[in-house]
């Protein structure tokens, strides 16, 4: 009955076939539309197992690294009392400039680098002056929040 329900509530059709496809096709009441079986996007391995692309592989990193940076300011804010890190947004720059120089790199490794090694070069100085300034910025003042 549950089964039936939350089929029902999320699926959109009945339990016993649902219209799926560009013909109309139904599925069996077996298959539901989020197993790899029913075909539904982003659920699981892919069907032909293709693994995900080296640029959503590094931004999955990037997202990893942001998460563990925002537990750790807020972790910190909690247990402190309120105390807060001013001066440390600059170090959320670095994330972002070292999966960028990553991506480009493997691009330019492959020669798929937009622009070319011109245009590669060029991002991999932004990403360096983006990482060290960040880095030269946000460093000193965590240490002050920390040691103060």
């Amino acid at each position: 009955m549950a089964d039936e329900t939350n089929r029902r509530e999320h699926g959109g059709a009945p339990a016993q076939t649902r219209q799926s496809g560009p013909r109309g096709e139904g599925e069996d009441s077996q298959m539901n539309g989020l197993s790899p079986e029913g075909g539904s996007e982003g659920c699981g391995p892919c069907p032909d197992g293709t693994p995900a692309s080296f640029e959503k592989r590094a931004a999955a990193w990037m997202g990893v690294v942001y998460m563990l940076m925002l537990l750790f300011i807020l972790n910190f804010t909690l247990f402190t009392g309120g105390r807060q890190l001013p001066g440390t947004f600059p170090l959320f720059l670095v994330p972002v400039s070292v999966a960028l120089a990553v991506v480009v790199i493997h691009r330019m490794r492959n020669k798929t680098a937009a622009g070319g090694t011109a245009g590669g070069v060029t991002v991999l100085a932004a990403c360096a002056a983006g990482a060290v300034i960040g880095l030269s910025l946000g460093v000193p003042a965590l240490l002050a929040a920390l040691g103060g």
